[in-house]
Parts: structure tokens; sequence; C-alpha cells
């Protein structure tokens, strides 16, 4: 190899080293800045506040309309932007977007730092918090569409049961609800039927 290429492989390594340890501390600092705005949400305060209990197979139900994936259990990913895009916790993300809802403490913060203190609350709940404990907190807080929270009440309000009682497909119907309340009312579709 000539000089002319010695020097300009030493100066692409360094650059390479420079590069990285760049990307290192800055990933390092994002780190420790998204753990610094968690919150450190209180199992037993979601057991409280939970009113319902939903078997294994509702569980199991709700994670794949909502985590599209049939294991509700959380995946605990190293890499923080794996649980910035990631869909297979949509539930910690949920729990946590509601459990800052409901505390006056964050109504001041602003969007992006909201952001910001929902990732850091879902990895939170992901590592410290049984999935159980979520769905059922969740089920219990929920929009299900024509004024209706929670599930107790929307399976009295529109099966006339008691959310035990649902079958599959009842409880399946309910949970896409979820996403898009006006669209997913089935119980509009039965009244333009009729007209």
């Amino acid at each position: 190899m000539n000089k002319k290429m010695k020097v300009l492989l030493k100066i692409l390594k360094f650059v390479f080293i420079i590069l990285f340890s760049f990307i290192l501390i800055l990933y390092i600092s994002l780190n420790i800045y998204v753990k610094s705005k968690e919150v450190k949400v209180d199992k037993n305060e979601l057991i409280s506040l939970s009113t319902i209990s939903l078997s294994d197979n509702q569980i199991k139900i709700a994670s794949i309309v909502l985590n599209k994936q049939s294991n509700p259990k959380f995946h605990n990913y190293f890499f923080l932007i794996n649980d910035a895009f990631s869909g297979r916790n949509n539930v910690a993300r949920i729990t946590a977007f509601t459990y800052i809802a409901e505390h006056d403490d964050f109504r001041h913060i602003t969007s992006i730092e909201r952001h910001v203190v929902e990732l850091a609350t879902k990895r939170y709940i992901m590592k410290k918090i049984d999935y159980t404990i979520c769905y059922n907190y969740l089920f219990s807080k929920l929009y299900f569409g024509n004024s209706i929270y929670g599930l107790s009440e929307a399976s009295d309000f529109y099966y006339s049961k008691k959310y035990t009682e649902l079958t599959d497909k009842e409880f399946i119907s309910l949970c896409l609800l979820l996403h898009n309340p006006a669209f997913y009312d089935f119980r509009n579709e039965k009244k333009k039927k009729k007209m």
C-alpha cells in the first residue's frame, strides 16, 4: 500500500471512531434523559382502580386486538428506539398514557415532553408491573363509545350481560370498539339496517 492510502485509512478510522463515540454518547445521554422522565406507577393504585378481572382467554383476545399478537406479555427491548416505535407493547403504552392523563401533575407539560414521559413510563411499566394488572386497569378505564367507560358498563350496554358472561365473539366486538368507537359501533349498524 502506498503512503496516501495508509493516511486515508487512518483518517477514516479516526472519523469512524469519533462518529461512533458521538453516537454512543448521544444514545447514553438520551437513555439517561428518558429514564429521568419516567413516572413510577404505583402497582397498588392500578389494582385499586381496576373494577374488573379479565380471564386468561379475554386477556389473550385483547392482546391480539391491541398488540396484534397472541402473547399478552410485555417484550422488554434493550434499545430505546425499539420501544419508541414498536407496536408490540401497546397495552403498556396505553396504560402509561391513561395513568398520566389521570394525574394533574402532567397537565402543564408540552406535547413533546408528554411523549417522552409516556415512553419512559411505558418502559417502567414493562419492567415493574405484571401485564394482567395493566389489562384489568385499562379495561376498567377505556372508552367504548356512546359515553361508556369500562368493560363492565360496555358489556351491560351492548349485550345486557356481565363482562364475565360474554362470548369470545362479543368480547372481540367490544375490543374493536377501542380502536374507533364510532366506526366499529355495531349498534349503529343494526339501526342502519332497520331504516
